[in-house]
């Protein structure tokens, strides 16, 4: 059998299709080119060969301007300056432009082939190849075989070859829906981590008082009854200030709003930095604040209170004096949320009564 006995493809031809950008762009999706060995591939070359006797038998991926043999086998003897990378002209860039199988029983009886380098350099003779085509008809590579004698290749022989061109082409479908898979895989991944993003900014959104960055009133009772509940078990002292700043409505009069608004903002900044990171400062209303004090009885409570005040009154204010009131209660057994920030909001009354810009222990 010689399936050369048409006229092969001209050089101008073979280099266009090597070139072709689609049928790059298919080789480069297989994700094969300079990959390691693989089992999988290597089987069917090892097959082959037995099968049909041909000492070496390769899957060639055809890159621009290189042949990249994805598996190479010669279970005779090492291929005389064999590699996994080969460049030049080759017996598989014409399957390339034919895309139909190529059968050569005697190289050096073709002009046309030859002069293909592998002929004179490593003294091929006989070479039959099936391509590896794409549903959309572009030429990965081929499945061939090589012989260093003519040989006759049998009906069988081409056969064999076809049948694991398939097998090779079934294994470098799976290896790309693998790939599309894991990038798949990745994708939903990424696409979770930013609906968490997001729930936690939603989340921090809801919990967060807009004007002063503190916690607001839906975070402080959520984190009164956290804080309530680790008492319970393990018996650790509670306290609760409630803060108000004195003549706000003066604040706001002399001011305008948008003076009120920078006063509760560096309010808010003052309390924060006399607090602990365990302490949870929040803006419960227009112009009260509430800070949990968490493990701290009635003295550290009225300590933490009145640096607060101090930081306040200590400002430095520009145009304005401003000051606060703070209630302080501890909790007592048997206390709940509502009973407890009753107890520290009636305190605080009690200090607005007494005079303001105090701390009043309940």
């Amino acid at each position: 059998m010689d399936l050369a006995l048409s006229p092969p493809p001209d050089d101008a031809s073979i280099l266009t299709a090597l070139a072709d950008p689609r049928r790059l762009a298919a080789v480069q999706r297989t994700g094969l080119l300079d990959s390691p060995p693989e089992e999988n591939f290597d089987r069917l070359t090892r097959l082959a060969s037995r099968l049909t006797g041909a000492p070496v038998v390769f899957v060639s991926l055809l890159d621009q301007g290189r042949d990249y043999h994805k598996s190479l086998v010669s279970p005779i003897a090492e291929v005389p300056g064999s590699s996994r990378v080969r460049m030049g002209r080759t017996f598989c860039h014409y399957v390339a432009v034919t895309k139909v199988p190529l059968v050569i029983e005697d190289a050096t009886l073709l002009p046309v082939f030859r002069d293909v380098p592998s002929v004179k350099a490593m003294g091929v003779r006989a070479y039959a190849g099936v391509p590896l085509l794409t549903e959309e008809g572009d030429t990965l590579g081929t499945f061939c075989a090589i012989d260093f004698v003519p040989r006759h290749w049998t009906e069988q022989d081409l056969d064999v070859l076809t049948e694991f061109a398939h097998s090779a082409l079934r294994e470098i479908r799976l290896r790309m829906a693998l790939q599309h898979a894991d990038a798949v895989n990745q994708q939903l991944v990424e696409q979770i981590q930013r609906v968490d993003e997001l729930n936690m900014k939603l989340e921090e959104l809801a919990t967060t008082d807009p004007l002063t960055g503190l916690r607001n009133r839906r975070a402080f009772d959520s984190h009164l009854e956290q804080e309530l509940a680790i008492v319970q078990r393990r018996g650790t002292p509670l306290s609760l200030l409630m803060l108000d700043v004195d003549h706000f409505k003066r604040v706001n009069d002399t001011l305008g709003h948008d003076g009120g608004d920078r006063v509760l903002q560096a309010i808010a900044g003052h309390l924060k930095a006399c607090a602990r990171t365990v302490d949870v400062v929040a803006r419960v209303g227009g112009e009260e604040f509430a800070v949990i004090l968490p493990s701290t009885g009635e003295a550290g409570a009225h300590e933490v209170g009145e640096r607060m005040r101090q930081a306040v009154e200590n400002g430095p204010w520009d145009e304005m004096p401003v000051t606060i009131s703070v209630g302080v209660a501890t909790l007592v057994d048997g206390e709940d949320a509502e009973r407890i920030y009753g107890r520290a909001d009636a305190a605080l009354y009690a200090a607005k009564q007494a005079g303001r810009n105090r701390v009043q222990q309940a």
